[in-house]
């Protein structure tokens, strides 16, 4: 199952404490554990994952897990079905180990972020960190299946498998609940995304990139939706 989070901060005086964030982290133990992992990119950037492994045991498989050109970061929690097929399409034979992470991280290289998002066929949630323009995505599989929450303020971006690990953050532990939401909840008893119960608290949209930059600017794109003349015959 597999759980992670990250912090993106435009301020370093905002930053967590490593501790901190790893006391944080710990929340999603039960969803992964095999093993934690951390990395500290400063001063923008902290990125925690607990691992369930499957895939591959070795410790090639460990997460957060940084490409071989050393361009992208990631944290991933899912699986790719076809990740096989995809090192057949790829001109790579450097691989360490048999995970669908590591085979992610060669895709990026290779394609970017949008044509490899298009090309993985799974269920997925994943946080891209991209070295070079110190932007962050935020990827989720298109028809909604891992979850992926986050915290935005303008200022520190904080994006977890699990939403109490966005409230019990010190920038979001004192948002109030948004009266529209919560009435949104009681009709419908769930929340879908892109809402969250706090205010400055979302979810990414099924088939939706969402791309942070140093400068605070937030980018939302959309690489599947349901066809047109599908959503006529629901």
């Amino acid at each position: 199952m597999c759980g992670f989070l990250t912090e993106y901060n435009l301020s370093s005086q905002r930053r967590f404490q490593k501790d901190d964030f790893l006391r944080l982290l710990a929340l999603s133990h039960k969803r992964g554990p095999d093993s934690s992992g951390y990395v500290s990119i400063a001063p923008l950037l902290q990125m925690g994952f607990n691992r369930l492994a499957i895939m591959d045991t070795s410790v090639a498989g460990q997460q957060p897990m940084q490409s071989a050109n050393k361009k992208f970061t990631i944290v991933f929690n899912g699986e790719i079905y076809n990740h096989l097929e995809l090192r057949k399409k790829l001109n790579y034979t450097r691989y360490k180990g048999h995970s669908d992470t590591e085979t992610i991280t060669v895709c990026l290289e290779t394609w970017g972020i949008e044509k490899t998002v298009k090309e993985l066929n799974g269920m997925f949630a994943l946080v891209i960190y991209n070295h070079q323009n110190e932007e962050l995505s935020l990827v989720r599989d298109f028809a909604g299946i891992k979850p992926l929450f986050y915290g935005w303020d303008g200022h520190t971006l904080v994006a977890a498998s699990q939403y109490d690990q966005i409230t019990n953050h010190p920038v979001y532990a004192q948002k109030s609940v948004n009266p529209q939401v919560l009435k949104l909840y009681l009709q419908q008893h769930f929340l879908p995304a892109p809402y969250g119960l706090h205010t400055d608290t979302f979810q990414v949209l099924p088939g939706e990139i969402i791309t942070f930059n140093k400068e605070g600017k937030k980018i939302h794109q959309r690489y599947w939706e349901l066809p047109v003349n599908s959503r006529h015959h629901l």
